[in-house]
């Protein structure tokens, strides 16, 4: 074949080659334009033969629904609380006790706007016992959200609060009392500007156990410690001395303990309640309450309120696996005390 034929050969084949190649390039950013993530098929080098057209053989269009399925995967990996309705407020217990519960209110309550946040001080917490405390404020919040401080002696529970148009209850942890007696404490808050956005309705200090929540052992006994009982009371407490470790100072019948328990096998237990009283001041009767089981029993003079004994009162029976709660509830007072707690047992009977 003559020079000039193969020169004019090869520059028709650069020539169709350019054309291909620009077609492709052209689709490709068609694609991308669209939302298209994978390259057709014609974007691949092309061989050393003459490429055929791109229309003969286009590219797989990817299915419309790739470009918004990354989002099922983010919401499929979020927990969803429905008790607080996608909050981690704990669900409001309706049969709550309120002995031993104090409420602070609006008007004990002092606000002062500082340069960069509000300050709210109160001086008007009076506890009659020591123990421990769950903090609780209700308010009402106009903004999106608010960094807030709340600090008991130099203990600080920071919490963030959501908007709520209607009094909304946020627990912020709890407190520590290491006596009896008046105490201060103050709630920072972000500023919110020039119209107060922020209301608080009350602050509540609610009675907290200091101990963990009692769990079943493997041979199924639960023991109940008196340190791990929430004492919904005003002169009855915890006692966390070595030598006590006990539930004293129960001088009122209106003053209840209540253990809230994990059971995992369900069935009939022995109630034991291991418990002192001083000599001269038996014969308070006492009440032992899981649910609508009422089991009662004499107290008996052991020889002194932290000398201890055991008091078989009767069998409960737990119906289903779960969260149980037990009371123990003096029905009378015979003397200045009824008795000392040291733990309750619950063992399974065969």
């Amino acid at each position: 074949m003559p020079s000039d034929c193969i020169m004019a050969a090869l520059t028709t084949m650069k020539r169709q080659a350019i054309i291909h190649a620009a077609g492709a390039l052209a689709l490709i950013f068609l694609l991308n334009a669209c939302g298209k993530t994978e390259q057709p098929a014609a974007a691949k080098p092309a061989p050393a033969a003459p490429p055929a057209p791109v229309a003969e053989k286009p590219a797989a269009p990817t299915p419309p629904q790739a470009a918004v399925k990354p989002a099922e995967p983010v919401f499929a990996a979020m927990p969803v609380d429905l008790n607080g309705f996608g909050s981690d407020e704990p669900a409001h217990r309706i049969d709550e006790p309120t002995r031993g519960v104090i409420i602070i209110e609006p008007k004990d309550i002092k606000h002062t706007n500082q340069q960069h946040w509000d300050q709210y001080d109160c001086t008007a917490f009076n506890a009659k016992r020591w123990g421990r405390y769950e903090v609780r404020v209700t308010y009402t919040l106009r903004n999106a959200t608010l960094g807030t401080q709340f600090r008991f002696a130099q203990q600080p529970l920071k919490k963030t609060l959501m908007a709520s148009s209607q009094p909304k209850r946020a627990v912020y942890g709890t407190v520590y009392v290491d006596k009896n007696g008046q105490y201060p404490f103050s709630l920072y808050a972000a500023a919110t500007g020039n119209e107060p956005g922020f209301e608080i309705h009350e602050v509540a200090f609610v009675p907290a156990p200091e101990g963990p929540l009692p769990v079943q052992a493997a041979d199924g006994n639960i023991v109940l410690e008196a340190g791990s009982a929430t004492t919904w009371s005003e002169n009855m407490r915890y006692e966390p001395k070595a030598e006590k470790n006990c539930l004293g100072f129960w001088t009122s019948e209106d003053d209840i303990a209540e253990w809230e328990f994990e059971a995992v096998k369900p069935g009939r237990y022995k109630v034991t309640v291991v418990h002192g009283c001083g000599t001269g001041n038996e014969g308070s009767e006492v009440a032992v309450k899981l649910g609508a089981q009422e089991l009662k029993f004499t107290v008996k003079d052991t020889g002194g309120f932290q000398k201890w004994s055991e008091a078989p009162v009767g069998e409960v029976e737990i119906k289903e696996a779960g969260k149980q709660r037990l009371v123990i509830d003096p029905l009378t007072k015979a003397k200045s005390a009824v008795l000392d707690v040291h733990k309750v047992l619950l063992t399974p009977v065969s």
